[in-house]
């Protein structure tokens, strides 16, 4: 190189920080960095999310039991509803899931009940 000519990449007299302190610096501002979270999942409320995430088992936050009687054709067609509804979802349902949601289901289009039971001879 010509006299005078400086190198920028050579090394500075001016700046007499070892490169291991450097990097220490650098170690300890990455780690600062990441020890400090970024996101909210430590403000998560457990009832904000959704049954399935919350719960420990399929029973929790189901205290009422509905016994339910049903006639053989009706259980036929729960159990091929129950199969339907994983293949719309695309995965498996527990059993519970599947006809709680079929119950709300239910009381969402009474129209159809009523309908049922007319079927039934109610209504006459």
């Amino acid at each position: 190189m010509k006299t005078g000519a400086s190198d920028p990449f050579g090394d500075d007299g001016g700046n007499e920080i070892s490169e291991s302190e450097s990097t220490d610096s650098e170690t300890t501002e990455e780690t600062t960095e990441s020890v400090t979270p970024d996101n909210n999942t430590s403000q998560i409320n457990r009832a904000d999310l959704p049954l399935i995430l919350r719960r420990d088992t399929v029973k929790d936050e189901r205290e009422s039991v509905h016994q339910l009687f049903v006639q053989d054709s009706t259980d036929g067609r729960a159990k091929d509803a129950e199969r339907e509804l994983e293949s719309i979802i695309g995965d498996d349902i527990y059993r519970l899931d599947a006809r709680e949601a079929i119950y709300l289901a239910g009381m969402r289009n009474l129209d159809t009940a009523a309908d049922i039971l007319r079927e039934w001879g109610y209504d006459l």
